[in-house]
């Protein structure tokens, strides 16, 4: 990989860092404060609500400098997580305000995701396209075994304030290494002079990029399945810390799904040459029973948490074969 593909590796394994202890830190401090199941369920959706705003980034993301992007919403989300910790400190944190500043931070964090895929499609050939992908992958989800591994004991021995404090000046420190070091191209759009004042603008890219995708058959046949896929499994997600005792427990829950989700990352960069329709049925098939057999089986030891991480192999395996699906059926511009 290129100089300017390791520094946008770097960056996002840093913002991965920092959001897997932020996102553990808060479910863990609302169950602990409220023991409501319904208020836990809300952390969560808040947090995965960021990502269904995501199709709003694109005509941004094509008309401004991904450099600037990148530091802008590595710096915002910093600022607000350093306010939540302020709130923290000073005994004020109230729970609207912390799902507010949850949302605020989190909407920034979404907007590096399309920024970095975009990046990765015009800095890597794309004979190389899953083997960069799994490269991406492979490397923040090693990092998330050792944060999973380690977020419940840190929780208790450190606190929730140390975790957002030192979050938000790594997410800060991230935003000067992408605004400092980070070297990319520009694309057609940004080049462009724009005939049109912003919003008038960015109506017409958004249209324009409905219509892309409108063209795009390949991709929308298999749409609805990975909605659904998505739904489940967040649901799923959602679930663990109602069914975790302990934090403790909460981190064995996220390190196997971490540890999994690694061996499928590896496995799929060796399966690229096998048609997607028949990977497609196999893993979902495979997913869904693990998953199942875990809930069946979840006060039997260690076997929960095995077949929950099988489960995550074959979420994985989808994962990176649907972002390179969608990078080499998209036209470059």
């Amino acid at each position: 990989m290129n100089t300017s593909l390791m520094i946008l590796l770097f960056g996002r394994i840093l913002t991965n860092f920092s959001d897997s202890f932020y996102l553990v830190a808060t479910v863990w401090y609302v169950k602990n404060a409220t023991n409501s199941p319904l208020l836990v369920g809300i952390t969560s959706a808040i947090a995965i609500l960021p990502i269904t705003i995501q199709f709003l980034y694109g005509p941004i993301i094509d008309r401004f400098s991904k450099r600037k992007i990148l530091f802008f919403a590595s710096i915002g989300q910093g600022f607000f997580i350093n306010i939540l910790s302020i709130l923290y400190y000073s005994e004020s944190l109230w729970l609207p305000v912390l799902f507010l500043l949850m949302f605020l931070s989190l909407s920034f964090s979404e907007a590096t995701y399309p920024t970095e895929n975009a990046l990765i499609e015009r800095l890597a050939t794309r004979d190389k396209l899953a083997k960069v992908n799994s490269i991406f992958s492979f490397s923040y989800q090693t990092l998330n075994i050792i944060c999973d591994a380690i977020s419940g004991i840190l929780i208790a021995f450190v606190g929730l304030g140390v975790i957002y404090i030192s979050n938000s000046v790594l997410l800060i420190l991230t935003g000067l290494l992408f605004f400092f070091y980070l070297k990319v191209p520009k694309s057609p759009k940004e080049q462009e002079t724009p005939t049109h004042h912003f919003f008038k603008q960015y109506k017409k890219d958004f249209v324009d990029g409905y219509h892309v995708v409108k063209e795009q058959k390949t991709l929308l046949s298999i749409l609805f399945g990975v909605i659904g896929i998505n739904v489940l499994a967040t649901m799923g997600l959602a679930m663990l810390p109602v069914i975790s005792s302990s934090s403790v427990k909460y981190g064995f829950w996220l390190t196997s799904m971490s540890i999994w989700s690694i061996v499928g990352t590896i496995l799929s960069s060796r399966l690229e040459k096998l048609p997607l329709n028949k990977i497609f049925p196999f893993v979902s098939l495979f997913s869904g029973v693990s998953w199942l057999i875990s809930m069946i089986l979840i006060d039997h030891y260690l076997i929960p948490f095995i077949f929950f991480g099988l489960a995550w192999f074959g979420i994985a395996i989808m994962g990176i074969y649907i972002q390179t699906l969608i990078q080499v059926n998209l036209p470059e511009e």
